[in-house]
């Protein structure tokens, strides 16, 4: 007759606590929603600007807006214009002649 193990047997060792990817993900998200909105209330007075002869009243969360969208643009274009010199220099004179 053989005997069953009754008592709880060897004990696996328990892997430590690990982050669920969703839950970093929506806490992230929350964290910059909550930024977002802090930045929004703290510049939403209204400020005069002056762009050469245009002069207008306008929140300070829009200046902040389309300075990030003209900066995003420009970084944009001027990456992928390199990238397109570069590969066309890279694959010059390497091709096999055809037979």
């Amino acid at each position: 007759m053989v005997d069953s193990p009754t008592g709880p047997g060897p004990q696996q060792p328990t892997p430590g606590r690990r982050l669920n990817p969703r839950g970093v993900r929506t806490l992230g998200a929350l964290v910059l929603v909550g930024a977002l909105v802090v930045l929004v209330v703290q510049n939403s007075q209204r400020v005069t600007i002056r762009f050469w002869f245009v002069t207008g009243h306008i929140r300070l969360i829009w200046v902040i807006v389309v300075c990030l969208v003209v900066s995003g643009t420009v970084g944009y274009l001027a990456g992928r214009r390199g990238r397109r010199g570069r590969r066309g220099r890279r694959g010059r004179g390497r091709r096999p002649a055809p037979d």
